[in-house]
């Protein structure tokens, strides 16, 4: 199973609008051809921070991954399925600084994930899903 979280259309457009604003600005004040130059580096990084700030979720037989950091499901002790409200109480007042984070702010849901490996001294993993009931049916069958 695996989900790939991106930026939502709106927050699309609202980047798109911060370039336009900032193509218009050195435009008025600059000219054409570093209207040109800019327009291409705010297209690339763009482009570049759009796929760069992806969050991949991805549950395979034996492993469970999520964004860059990944663990054997045998590790795994309880997963619960967090509302919004939880979520927000996770990410705000109830943060825990040992905890891995791999939030979106835009996904409201998710999935708490408590680690049973004695050597890790990581509690849980805190993750943000659209879909978090889809990965607890098939963590806990």
């Amino acid at each position: 199973m695996r989900e790939v979280m991106r930026w939502p259309i709106w927050l699309t457009f609202l980047v798109i609008c911060f370039d336009l604003s900032i193509l218009l600005a050195i435009w008025a004040s600059l000219g054409n051809i570093a209207t040109f130059i800019t327009a291409i580096i705010l297209t690339t990084s763009t482009i570049y921070f759009y796929h760069s700030t992806s969050l991949t979720l991805e549950l395979t037989s034996d492993r469970l991954r999520a964004g860059r950091a990944n663990i054997e499901v045998k590790y795994l002790k309880k997963v619960e399925v967090l509302s919004r409200e939880d979520m927000s109480f996770h990410r705000g007042a109830g943060i825990n600084p040992q905890a891995y984070l791999a939030l979106r702010f835009w996904v409201k849901k998710g999935l708490k994930v408590e680690i049973a490996d004695q050597r890790d001294p990581t509690p849980f993993w805190l993750i943000s899903s659209k879909h978090p009931d889809r990965f607890l049916e098939r963590l806990n069958p």
